[in-house]
């Protein structure tokens, strides 16, 4: 089936004044004339258009959407399949974000000050999940936060700086990490890690990674490498049933 310049641009949300802009650039030509000399354009064309539509949404600028179109010619299920993976991501980080500004809101003081203190935390934060977690990683955290649900959610959140807190005081008052009470501290640490990271072990070796390798993120928390040896040390040690 052919189209007119009028009737692609009303079924695609588009003006015809854009379509002409895209002739005139070279992205979309169409295929055909009417005797009257009218643009005609065929399902190839449609196609070329989503291309070239979803390349723009996904903040490319005209000129490397021209490069890319005129690359590859994938067919339409696999121009679908790259869109919505793209859009998915697009939604994670949305909702990451809604995430970090509803803490901020909820956790911060009135004062202006605080507040910024706060929202610069939540940006770093966002920032070190996105350099160490990829695409399919973030989804799965994504998807455990949800299945905790809001209210569990807020507790957990609520849980992390008080846990961090008791390792530290264990800490500074020397308290030997093969102690039952440190030995308690950390399976209430694994339990608390479980919630968030699940049993994925890559998941677990890159969120040891990010506090080994971020000062930053150390200091804002206060879960630095030595507090995570502290803890477990009080997990590698024998269980009274396996002692001899």
């Amino acid at each position: 089936m052919d189209y007119s310049v009028g009737d692609l641009a009303k079924r695609c949300g588009l003006t015809v004044r854009a379509l002409h802009h895209y002739e005139k650039l070279g992205l979309l030509k169409p295929t055909g004339r009417t005797e009257a000399g009218y643009r005609q354009y065929g399902e190839a064309d449609v196609l070329r258009l989503h291309r070239l539509m979803a390349l723009r949404q996904s903040g490319l600028a005209l000129k490397q959407v021209g490069a890319l179109l005129d690359a590859e010619h994938p067919p339409l299920r696999e121009v679908l399949a790259r869109q919505i993976e793209a859009l998915e991501q697009q939604v994670q980080e949305q909702q990451h974000l809604l995430r970090a500004l509803r803490q901020v809101q909820d956790s911060a003081s009135a004062s202006s000050e605080d507040l910024i203190s706060q929202l610069m935390r939540a940006m770093s934060m966002m920032r070190v999940h996105q350099k160490y977690f990829d695409a399919a990683q973030l989804k799965l955290l994504a998807g455990r936060r949800d299945a905790l649900g809001e209210e569990a959610l807020r507790a957990s959140e609520t849980a992390w700086p008080l846990l961090i807190q008791e390792v530290q005081a264990a800490m500074a008052a020397g308290v030997d990490p093969a102690s039952p009470q440190v030995l308690a501290l950390a399976r209430r640490w694994q339990d608390l890690t479980r919630q968030f990271v699940g049993e994925d072990a890559g998941i677990q070796s890159k969120v040891r990674e990010m506090y080994a390798k971020e000062p930053e993120l150390q200091r804002s928390t206060g879960v630095t490498p030595a507090l995570l040896a502290f803890l477990r040390q009080a997990l590698l040690q024998p269980s009274p049933a396996s002692a001899p």
